[in-house]
């Protein structure tokens, strides 16, 4: 649960590292929203859209194209900057708080993810034009958030061992592993005398030592050696062969463009297998996640229904 609640945290802090952004002093300031006793501001809106925009600029978007991709942006993140002043509300009357050190932690996070000194993390917010001051106080806003989806949803959400496993039945395929082949081979340049060579292995002479001695494969020291292999990327003709072999079975003599060859099967595994109890805690996980974001979406809206919002942009 931790884990999972440390995971939307960071989510959010990234979100808020990149919406702490300098605006343009031509910006006139306005309300564009109002959140029950809250307001949203022009330029509230336009530190969060800026960077947004400027990918925007850099794409070459010109003349209406410009003003439609803006326009959806700030319609996008003014919704989103709703939704958390709703949340905010919410955290405020359940008395949900954050220390220092869940702030300072968080701002580890951020430097470790991105690989930052201190040095380099400071010089990283001066050049956006944020304060540290005011990206703690960002950051405390996420967490925040958070901690009231942990509460007002997650703690709701209860996942029963009959749909962990209702899920990995239906998805069988995903948890049954890819069918892999350990091969080996013989290789000649003359179909009649790789025939005798066959007629060796039907004498049940070991497959090994006949590579060994009579290959010319670059591998033929290694007894025919040539590894474990998805044989989906093979030719049609050579994936059908040995696709109807089992452990320990070789093939009629194949000519291939690499000259007449005979491929021997060592061994057939199952690739990132997984049986139930290896895979429950996975399914688990993701059964989660899926009930948290359905439950959130469903009380953030139930939040909107009883709310006072007026958008004004």
């Amino acid at each position: 649960m931790k884990k999972q609640i440390n995971g939307v945290i960071f989510y959010l802090i990234i979100i808020g590292f990149g919406f702490c952004r300098p605006i343009s002093a031509e910006v006139i300031d306005r309300i564009v929203a109002i959140v029950n006793d809250d307001i949203v501001t022009l330029v509230q809106l336009s530190k969060e859209t800026a960077s947004y925009i400027k990918n925007i600029d850099s794409s070459g978007y010109s003349g209406e194209k410009r003003k439609e991709a803006v326009k959806q942006i700030n319609n996008k993140i003014l919704m989103a900057m709703v939704d958390r002043s709703l949340t905010q509300q919410e955290a405020q009357k359940y008395q949900i708080s954050v220390s220092d050190t869940e702030i300072d932690n968080a701002l580890e996070n951020v430097k470790n993810a991105r690989s930052l000194s201190q040095k380099e993390f400071l010089n990283a917010l001066t050049n956006q034009g944020v304060t540290l001051k005011e990206y703690r106080e960002s950051i405390e806003k996420q967490i925040l958030q958070s901690k009231l989806i942990n509460h007002a949803v997650k703690s709701k959400v209860i996942i029963t061992e009959s749909e962990i496993k209702n899920y990995y039945d239906t998805n069988a395929q995903k948890y049954s592993g890819k069918k892999k082949y350990r091969l080996r081979n013989i290789l000649m340049n003359n179909e009649d005398r790789i025939k005798e060579i066959k007629k060796k292995l039907d004498a049940k002479i070991d497959f090994s030592t006949l590579a060994k001695q009579y290959s010319l494969s670059p591998n033929a020291s290694d007894g025919g050696d040539l590894g474990l292999f998805d044989i989906s990327n093979f030719s049609e003709n050579i994936k059908e062969i040995i696709s109807g072999l089992n452990t320990g079975e070789y093939s009629n003599v194949i000519s291939t463009s690499q000259g007449f060859q005979i491929f021997y099967v060592e061994d057939i595994v199952l690739d990132g297998n997984k049986s139930y109890e290896q895979a429950r805690d996975e399914i688990h996980e993701i059964l989660y996640n899926e009930q948290v974001e359905k439950k959130f979406k469903t009380w953030l809206e139930s939040l909107k229904k009883n709310a006072h919002i007026k958008i004004m942009l």
